[in-house]
């Protein structure tokens, strides 16, 4: 079953064009452990509280516990992914979704960064994502 599930992301990987840049272990786990909730597109479904990466991914990361925030999310938490590959992707997350929220000094994940954030996870995290989307609105940064 996990042949298959890697053939496919593979697949789609080679489909969309994924693989074209960037690290292509980091795209394969986006799509084997993210885009069953955030979809390859990055879109993610808002109405039932998946959030939309595209365009705004990039606001979190420009505040200390924002950035921390998008390492400590259910589906990383729970993913498996050692902390090399759990940096990898959530780089590749921003650097490929964040668009005009980019910010132009953004510093890529470390592994010990991914360690620490992981360790520390806020025991209310929808009450940490609640706090950063309205300190990230309050900053005039517009969030779907």
């Amino acid at each position: 079953m996990r042949v298959h599930r890697i053939a496919t992301a593979l697949l789609l990987c080679a489909s969309t064009g994924v693989l074209a840049a960037g690290d292509p272990g980091a795209h394969l786990d986006y799509l084997l452990k993210c885009s069953g909730c955030h979809n390859s597109d990055g879109s993610g479904h808002p109405l039932k509280g998946i959030p939309d990466f595209r365009g705004q991914v990039g606001y979190f990361v420009l505040l200390p516990q924002g950035r921390a925030f998008l390492m400590q999310v259910a589906g990383l938490m729970n993913s498996g992914l050692p902390d090399e590959r759990a940096a990898a992707v959530t780089n590749y997350i921003v650097e490929t979704f964040a668009g005009p929220s980019m910010p132009p000094d953004f510093q890529p994940y470390t592994p010990d960064e991914a360690k620490r954030y992981r360790e520390s996870r806020p025991a209310d995290l929808a009450h940490r994502r609640q706090t950063l989307y309205q300190q990230i609105t309050a900053a005039g940064h517009p969030l779907k």
